[in-house]
């Protein structure tokens, strides 16, 4: 039995929305176990909240343990390893995950881990698995870090998965799926992949080194069969696909779109785009197609900053003409904006208010500037000495993890909740979401993450 975990952890922003979805990572890692004739098993304990004794007992008869980890969770992943490794000693316990592949010697310090998977792990896990299982040496196993002995032995990396199309779909069937939810109501939407890689390379992501510069994608297709196999197997009505940049190959996107409507599937879905990879023929058929919404990382107001700083390569005014064009082509859009960098004064992050304002997107994202491991904004501020603490359970995006030079802390974590409220508590901005009769999400919103706690406007306008 190979038994892999999501462990519970305070993930602050997912937990205040009621925003819980299933682990993709995992559901890739069990098909393709499952594909090669294992037995295995997924433990979402962020929504099955096991006690330490019920995970024990859970996964007692498991040969290896699979532990994922994002950057906030991390610590909370050493734990598991360490319960974990106590109490079934003979375990193989192996960690993955973006930021174990960014920081594989933090975990394998501890003698708790047996070995770090870098990078994309589909390919590795099989290796591993089949090795374990008998009683082989890991020697040459690429994209592994392992212990030998006493010896932490480092493999030769492995290179990405070329054919996307050759894993098979996620193990939904794994998961609990009856208690996942968006803004606290029961899960209608499914997340999904159709390609990874990212070639832009922005500064503070750490998406395009973990999965690489290049874009891989899988066929039209075979996104369309799986579109169709989650509508029809677990009842899907929505589809958000996670790429980073859904749009890079307009070609591709025509013919998922074409292939869509050729089939007259009836599932509504949305996406993560850039503002210079659309137009509005593609917008339009997009929409013809199903798409719902789409969000675009938009991050400053300042274009020096956008363009020297975050590295994102894109012009203001080319903001603004795709939200115009996406909006026409009757297309919900979503922003996101980046607050806190090193440099900003309240004055600039007031200024990528108002332009968030005037660009009235129908929703925003506002988050504080969080240097990720393995990001050049990371390497940077760790060599200026600029970051506040190397508790990665505060890595959430809604903490300021990096030194201002013109603001404290409480400051800026004050400017982005009135961000946020200055956002969403608009009179215009309301009366649009009741006359869509969309008030109710709004208000879910507002409670959820700002419920308990008090931010005037006085207090961030002076």
């Amino acid at each position: 039995m190979i038994s892999l975990i999501n462990p519970n952890a305070t993930v602050e922003v997912a937990k205040k929305l009621g925003i819980i979805t299933p682990p993709l990572g995992l559901g890739y890692l069990a098909s393709v176990l499952r594909a090669n004739g294992f037995k295995v098993q997924i433990v979402d304990n962020l929504v099955e909240r096991l006690s330490f004794d019920g995970l024990i007992k859970r996964i007692k008869n498991s040969q290896i343990v699979g532990i994922t980890s994002t950057t906030p969770t991390f610590n909370s992943a050493l734990r598991y390893a360490k319960v974990i490794k106590g109490k079934l000693s003979n375990v193989f316990v192996i960690l993955g995950g973006v930021h174990a592949t960014f920081m594989p010697y933090e975990a394998m310090k501890h003698g708790y881990v047996d070995a770090v998977c870098v990078g994309e792990g589909e390919q590795t896990i099989v290796e591993v698995a089949e090795r374990v299982e008998e009683g082989k040496s890991l020697e040459g196993v690429r994209g592994l870090i392992y212990r030998d002995g006493l010896t932490v032995v480092e493999n030769e990396k492995r290179g990405f998965i070329e054919d996307l199309d050759s894993l098979p779909f996620p193990a939904y069937d794994l998961m609990p799926l009856d208690k996942y939810t968006v803004l606290g109501r029961k899960l209608e939407q499914f997340p999904m992949i159709t390609s990874r890689g990212c070639p832009f390379g922005c500064r503070y992501c750490s998406s395009s080194l973990f999965l690489g510069r290049k874009f891989r994608a899988r066929s039209a297709k075979n996104v369309v069969d799986e579109m169709e196999w989650l509508n029809e197997k677990f009842g899907a009505k929505h589809i958000a696909f996670g790429d980073d940049t859904f749009t890079f190959n307009k070609k591709r996107v025509f013919e998922i779109c074409d292939e869509i409507m050729r089939r007259g599937l009836d599932v509504e879905w949305s996406c993560s785009s850039r503002v210079d990879t659309i137009n509005y023929e593609l917008l339009k058929k997009m929409r013809e197609a199903g798409c719902v919404a789409i969000y675009y990382g938009v991050e400053s107001a300042n274009q020096e900053t956008l363009s020297k700083y975050y590295r994102k390569r894109i012009k203001l005014e080319k903001v603004k003409k795709a939200l115009n064009l996406t909006k026409k082509a009757g297309i919900t859009t979503i922003c996101s904006f980046i607050i806190g960098a090193p440099f900003e004064t309240k004055e600039d992050i007031k200024n990528t208010l108002k332009f968030a304002i005037k660009l009235n997107p129908d929703y925003a994202q506002f988050s504080i500037l969080t240097p990720y491991p393995g990001t050049e904004i990371y390497e940077e501020a760790k060599s200026k000495n600029l970051i506040l603490t190397e508790n990665f359970e505060e890595y959430t995006a809604g903490k300021p993890i990096l030194k201002n030079d013109y603001m404290t802390p409480k400051e800026i974590s004050k400017l982005l909740k009135y961000c946020y409220l200055r956002f969403y508590l608009r009179p215009g901005f309301i009366w649009n979401e009741i006359k869509n009769k969309r008030i109710r999400v709004i208000f879910d919103v507002v409670r959820r993450a700002f419920g308990g706690e008090k931010c005037s406007k006085s207090s961030v306008e002076s």
